[in-house]
């Protein structure tokens, strides 16, 4: 596992057991139903509008706004200092998760009010916008630095990795003939974007059931680079399907975008009308 994959898992973990603790801390409270709530000991601190209730709306659209960076990131040359753009999608992932965890924690699994549940539906929506773009994400190869690759950097890596297998095995070696055979599979290979959204599942289940396939291959050989293997066999497939992917995923991040709008400007009224109605950090309402 490289460090940056280990920093995400880390995150990741670290976010699973804040949201394992947040629910220790208020189980009682959270599963007393709304009516009678306001006579629940913990009511003053665990209401969306307590002193611990409140610390979460902070913590939770901090997360938000820092996940937002991402598409400055992306966008700013500038900004390009700060670290590979694999490590920004990544973190990207991190918070795009573990803000609106705290968030639900913050509503107390009871947005009460007309722009709280707005918000919160349309925070929904954008969690589950960027987990499928995460997927379609991972059906485009990409360098270290996070870098879409072409198809010309694809079929330059491709023949790379025959020559560097080349010197390790033999032409008459079995192991060509498997990884031929793997090659040649029967591919589904849609016509359209939404095509490609439709085959998505079936393409990351059969794509990791590969990745599986080609790693035990791989291993079972101690003369060749198992990263040779696996190369030689998914850049073949994937060539097929990457500019439609290319193309699912530009419309895809466009989508995202629109919500993650709704999401920031019903956010923004959520606060505002909060602060109008006299809402104080800590006291409530």
């Amino acid at each position: 596992m490289n460090r940056t994959r280990a920093w995400t898992v880390g995150f990741l973990a670290l976010g699973a057991g804040i949201a394992i603790a947040l629910w220790f801390k208020g189980s009682d409270y959270y599963t007393t139903h709304p009516w009678d709530r306001a006579a629940h000991p913990d009511n003053a601190a665990l209401n969306s509008g307590g002193s611990w209730g409140h610390g979460e709306g902070i913590v939770g659209t901090a997360l938000i706004l820092l996940n937002l960076t991402f598409m400055l990131r992306r966008r700013l040359s500038s900004m390009r200092r700060f670290g590979a753009l694999r490590l920004w999608m990544n973190m990207h992932v991190v918070t795009g998760l573990v803000g609106p965890l705290i968030v639900v924690y913050h509503t107390a699994f009871y947005p009460r009010t007309t722009v709280a549940i707005t918000a919160f539906a349309s925070l929904g929506v954008l969690v589950l916008t960027g987990v499928v773009g995460r997927f379609i994400y991972a059906m485009i190869p990409h360098t270290v630095a996070g870098a879409e690759m072409g198809r010309d950097d694809l079929e330059k890596r491709l023949v790379e990795a025959r020559e560097h297998l080349a010197t390790a095995a033999s032409p008459e070696d079995p192991l060509w003939q498997r990884l031929e055979k793997l090659s040649s599979q029967p591919l589904l290979v849609p016509h359209t974007s939404f095509g490609c959204l439709m085959l998505l599942p079936y393409s990351i289940v059969s794509t990791m059931t590969l990745r599986a396939r080609l790693f035990f291959l791989g291993r079972s050989r101690h003369d060749v680079d198992w990263h040779d293997v696996h190369d030689i066999v998914l850049i073949r497939r994937r060539l097929h399907t990457l500019t439609l992917y290319r193309k699912l995923l530009r419309w895809w991040r466009g989508l995202h975008r629109v919500f993650a709008l709704v999401m920031v400007v019903t956010m923004t009224i959520h606060v505002v009308v909060l602060l109008y109605l006299g809402y104080v950090p800590g006291q409530g309402p």
